[in-house]
């Protein structure tokens, strides 16, 4: 997980890319369940994941400058390496791993000729 700096985190992500599909795994602790995740693909090959965890995680630093943060939300944008058909996406949450399965759009087409 890194900070972002805006109130949010980003989760560690896994992307995987088979010959038919594109796998994300997204890790996102301390969120309850999925009614707490949205996952949005913006175009054909761009998705982005928001989750809100069920506790507030508080990062304090001391020394020449005291900082202190508070983050409670996930947030991040992954580009996909191919483009995908949005109509087969599936995504199930278990034990704090979001995994999203993305059938890659056609790239050819066969066209019978007759």
């Amino acid at each position: 997980m890194s900070g972002s700096g805006q109130g949010y985190l980003e989760p560690l992500v896994e992307v995987k890319e088979t010959g038919k599909e594109i796998v994300v795994y997204a890790d996102l602790p301390f969120v309850d369940g999925p009614e707490n995740i949205s996952v949005e693909l913006l175009e054909d090959d761009e998705l982005e994941i928001t989750a809100t965890m069920r506790k507030s995680i508080r990062w304090d630093r001391w020394g020449a400058h005291q900082r202190s943060m508070t983050f409670s939300q996930y947030k991040t944008r992954i580009r996909l390496p191919a483009e995908v058909d949005a109509e087969g996406a599936k995504a199930t949450f278990k034990n704090g791993i979001l995994t999203v399965v993305l059938p890659k759009r056609a790239s050819k087409v066969r066209v019978n000729v007759e």
